[in-house]
């Protein structure tokens, strides 16, 4: 059944890879399909994203259909189709569609939006193929593509079931990772240059009711068709935390839940074009009695991507990271299966009125550094991620947000007190203005 309607939809490309995690189960090419029923329960909540990526030599891409909040019950409805392609020595390509209808099928993966879309296909090979064109957003140039993805390793779900994600009662997801591995050929054309693909692609997909911006996401992915090998990680912290870690060796599926699955940042980093800290490296490490996983993930290119909403809402911000991805698996018989691939990962977070800066100290890397930011008219106190090299960035969150759906953190106006630490000992300090006008405020200590 194919329906037509408004929709909020976004499409992306860049390259990225994602696997199979959680509790493993099959899954049919409906299972794919779109999903969104009206029922009158948090309609305004939903929302389902399809996400391609793929990579052939220097070239990534990604793209991605978001549709969110299908009735416009919120009035902050966007269709848009959003593209991005990364090559190594150049800037990236990224522009976005906005439009008002899409068409989806119940019963077989197809989704389409003026003029991209994808679609499943039978003959010769079961296979999807996928369109689409913007405009970048810098030149005005046209970024089109015109791909097949030719599924490697079998589909499973990562989330079957609906565990509560975020700080909404009620909220849930589902995820489902349709091709861990995949064949990507087809084209890709950027202005009068003509990209050939013939290279390693991977496919997911999920759907629920939640707030878009609430959940703070990582995940990562990569995969050797070779050599059968997949791997999916994600982390998703909201009111619980869920971790979900898959892995496909040899058609046998490997699953770690989410006590069995540790994740810590080894470095974050100040996006200069939001203004918001970002993890660029982190270690995994994962025992479910039979295997053990120890995983390195290290950020080679990371682009930052955004979904507005009018302030107070907060964005939703999503950088999308080509990755290396290194590691050893092992079994308790003493099977070991080492690996270094290149993959993908990526960070979604909230974004409302960041304050950031860099701290003044003689001795950064070594320094026990804390910065703390209170509000003089709340007396609330923020504390601040500081990377290794003094950069910070200070800002309000989902729960601000439900505490106070007008003014989360701060008004027009307030006054901050930001105040530097080193170890116990109070160093610099100094107090913001806030001006809601700006995008974001700067404040170096």
């Amino acid at each position: 059944m194919r329906c037509y309607k408004p929709c909020t939809m976004m499409m992306i490309i860049i390259f990225f890879f994602l696997s199979g995690a959680g509790t493993a189960a099959d899954a049919a090419p409906k299972d794919d399909a779109y999903h969104y029923m009206k029922t009158g329960v948090n309609d305004q909540l939903y929302n389902e994203l399809w996400r391609f990526n793929g990579a052939d030599n220097n070239s990534q891409f990604m793209i991605t259909f978001l549709l969110s909040d299908p009735e416009n019950l919120t009035s902050s409805r966007k269709i848009q189709v959003q593209a991005m392609v990364l090559q190594d020595g150049q800037l990236p390509h990224q522009g976005t569609h906005q439009s008002q209808g899409y068409g989806g099928d119940h019963d077989s993966p197809m989704f389409e939006i003026d003029k991209s879309g994808f679609s499943s296909e039978q003959v010769p090979i079961p296979n999807l193929k996928v369109w689409g064109e913007v405009l970048d957003e810098t030149t005005g140039e046209p970024i089109a593509w015109d791909l097949v993805y030719q599924q490697a390793a079998s589909p499973w779900f990562s989330i079957p079931v609906q565990p509560h994600i975020g700080h909404l009662k009620g909220d849930w997801m589902k995820w489902l990772v349709y091709m861990p591995s995949a064949n990507v050929t087809g084209s890709i054309t950027v202005g009068n240059r003509t990209l050939n693909i013939d290279g390693i692609g991977y496919h997911d997909h999920f759907w629920g009711r939640f707030a878009l911006s609430d959940p703070q996401i990582t995940w990562a992915e990569a995969s050797e068709p070779g050599d059968g090998f997949s791997l999916t990680l994600s982390e998703i912290q909201g009111d619980e935390r869920n971790a979900f870690l898959g892995i496909k060796k040899g058609g046998k599926t490997i699953k770690f839940s989410t006590k069995q699955i540790k994740l810590n940042y080894t470095n974050v980093v100040l996006d200069n074009a939001t203004a918001v800290m970002q993890p660029t490296g982190y270690n995994v490490s994962a025992e479910n009695g039979e295997y053990t996983l120890d995983l390195a993930v290290a950020v080679q290119k990371s682009v930052p991507m955004m979904v507005d909403y009018p302030f107070p809402m907060p964005c939703r911000l999503d950088f999308q990271q080509y990755s290396l991805l290194q590691g050893t698996l092992k079994s308790k018989s003493g099977e070991e299966y080492s690996f270094r691939r290149p993959g993908f990962s990526g960070y979604a977070t909230g974004r409302l009125h960041p304050i950031f800066g860099r701290l003044g100290t003689t001795n950064l890397k070594n320094a026990d550094l804390t910065l703390t930011a209170a509000n003089e008219r709340s007396n609330q106190v923020k504390t601040a991620r500081v990377a290794t090299n003094g950069f910070y960035c200070v800002d309000a969150n989902y729960i601000d947000y439900l505490a106070n759906p007008t003014a989360p953190w701060v008004l027009n106006g307030d006054r901050v007190l930001l105040e530097m630490f080193e170890g116990q000992s109070p160093g610099n300090s100094t107090v913001l203005a806030v001006d809601l006008s700006k995008d974001r405020q700067e404040a170096n200590l």
